[in-house]
C-alpha cells in the first residue's frame, strides 16, 4: 500500500489484469495502455485502460479494447466495459 492510504499503480494493473482474468473466459493476454487516478461518486479510483487479446481460432487472436475500475482503496473491482 501507498503511504496516502490507497494501492499504487502497478497494484491497480494487477488488480484489473486478475479481475478480466476472472470475468473472460479463455482471455490470452492483456496489454495496459493507459492508468489514471479520478474520482467517481465519492470514491477514489484508477481508471486502467488497454487491449485484451481472445483466440480467435487455432493461430489468431482477436483483439478486444477493455476499461476496469478499480477502488483505490482496497483494489476490488468497481466497474468495467469492453468494446471490439
Amino acid at each position: 500500500m501507498a503511504d496516502k492510504g490507497i494501492i499504487t499503480l502497478e497494484e491497480a494493473q494487477t488488480a484489473a489484469e486478475k479481475f478480466l482474468g476472472g470475468q473472460v473466459k479463455n482471455l490470452k493476454k492483456t496489454t495496459i495502455t493507459k492508468v489514471k487516478l479520478s474520482s467517481v461518486g465519492g470514491i477514489t479510483i484508477y481508471e486502467v485502460e488497454g487491449i485484451m487479446e481472445l483466440p480467435r481460432c487455432v493461430f489468431w487472436t482477436r483483439p478486444f479494447n477493455f476499461k476496469v475500475q478499480i477502488n483505490a482503496r482496497d483494489g476490488a473491482a468497481v466497474g468495467y466495459e469492453t468494446t471490439g
